[in-house]
């Protein structure tokens, strides 16, 4: 599975941006036109289409990207990076508006910097050589000239979603400051674009960090400047996977279970197989900066232990731990299906986000407060229950909503025999039939 997907406007911008990646030893192939972008195609570690859409009527623009990001979501692609040019010519916002439009991404985060090259933003002003772009010679390009130094705005007239910006003041203030600010400007705003000042490389990189942070998923927009700083973080594709088989994706269990017949299936899991664990704090979950905190480090955990294979997200089992959490439970009056309930949702959360940012092959859930808020976190409208992995644990497909067809294990957490996440895991990879 491809793990990004490029859209270019031009193929000197393709092959230009589809370099940065290619330095960082990933498989790169640029496609010189949408016809090219076929199944057989969508191979290798990163590919970049020319949509050959920059000097084209906006309409026709915006309908032939749109069309890509189509086929690349359908393809199973789920990050895609919108290459712009670093002197913004070309149909920029509906082109972003097409990507938007098909794509399931929260938010567009548009960085045309590219420092080495001289092209920098400053209070939301875009310089090229020391010029506004206004004053500069692209002002007078002869197929896409451009009419505003000031981002925000140019955006504003080409693009119908809300466009917000932000400066050099909170980009330099680091990568954690930045990061919120991302946050709470796409929360208020959904489905919107911000446009981030940036004039050195180490600018870049702040917003390389904070963007990757972000539980909302972000579609980047930019110049090759920005994708020298992303090309670090993707994925790479195994050489024996790509040459000998499929590639599959990781396993991800999530635990919520305090039973220990989970605890002993967990720790037959770990001998069996090689996986990654995180161990949650549900004592931080009952004040909500606490709690959105122990979210943030879970996820980004995730993101990068799902990178080396299958990972379980398990609740904390140490006695002292579960006396702290009854402790909180009586302070704060909650019954003990609330008590279920807060934990359940807060780790639906942290699953949910990171099926934003990650392609599984599989979920299995345990406990049965966790299985049923989770699936709701994830827009599921049910299960399509296809079997059991043993007696009382159903096999099936999540259906409705985003992830649909996702394959799925709900096993409640006092069920089952020590082997059952093994089973679980087996069924899932088709190693074993379920019943």
């Amino acid at each position: 599975m491809v793990s990004l997907a490029i859209i270019a406007d031009d193929l000197t911008g393709a092959s230009d941006t589809g370099v940065q990646f290619a330095k960082q030893d990933l498989k790169t192939t640029v496609l010189f036109s949408e016809s090219q972008l076929v199944p057989s195609n969508i191979t290798g570690d990163v590919i970049v289409i020319n949509s050959d859409s920059r000097a084209i009527e906006s309409d026709e623009a915006y309908n032939r990207v749109r069309n890509i990001a189509s086929t690349l979501h359908n393809s199973g692609v789920k990050n895609i990076f919108k290459k712009i040019d670093s002197t913004m010519r070309g149909n920029v916002g509906v082109e972003i508006d097409g990507v938007m439009d098909e794509a399931s991404f929260d938010v567009a985060l548009v960085v045309p910097a590219f420092p080495s090259s001289h092209r920098v933003t400053e209070q939301g002003f875009h310089y090229v050589n020391g010029l506004p772009l206004k004053e500069s010679e692209f002002s007078n390009d002869p197929t896409c000239p451009v009419t505003d130094s000031h981002l925000q705005r140019l955006l504003e007239k080409q693009s119908k979603r809300k466009i917000g910006l932000i400066t050099l003041e909170d980009v330099r203030k680091g990568s954690e400051h930045l990061s919120k600010k991302l946050k709470e400007f796409a929360e208020t705003n959904p489905s919107s674009v911000i446009v981030l000042d940036a004039k050195t490389d180490d600018d870049l990189q702040i917003i390389s960090k904070a963007g990757a942070s972000i539980e909302q998923k972000a579609l980047w927009v930019g110049s090759a400047g920005i994708a020298a700083h992303l090309s670090k973080d993707v994925e790479k594709v195994e050489p024996n996977q790509l040459e000998t088989k499929k590639a599959r994706h990781p396993i991800l269990f999530v635990a919520g279970s305090m039973s220990s017949v989970t605890h002993n299936q967990i720790q037959a899991l770990k001998e069996h197989n090689k996986l990654n664990e995180i161990i949650i704090n549900p004592s931080k979950f009952f004040k909500e900066e606490e709690k959105d905190q122990e979210v943030k480090r879970v996820v980004q955990e995730g993101i990068r232990l799902l990178k080396e294979g299958d990972l379980i997200i398990s609740t904390n089992r140490d006695p002292d731990m579960f006396d702290d959490v009854k402790a909180l439970q009586r302070s704060m009056d909650l019954s003990n299906y609330e008590l279920g309930q807060l934990i359940a949702k807060t780790m639906g959360e942290m699953t949910r986000i990171l099926l934003k940012k990650k392609n599984i092959q599989g979920l299995v859930l345990t406990g049965g407060d966790i299985a049923g808020v989770t699936c709701n976190e994830l827009d599921g409208k049910g299960i399509r229950v296809m079997g059991e992995v043993e007696a009382g644990i159903p096999y099936g497909e999540l259906f409705g909503g985003p992830h649909d067809g996702l394959p799925l294990v709900t096993k409640a957490g006092a069920f089952g025999r020590e082997h059952a996440l093994i089973h679980a895991l087996e069924t899932l990879l088709g190693e074993k039939e379920h019943i």
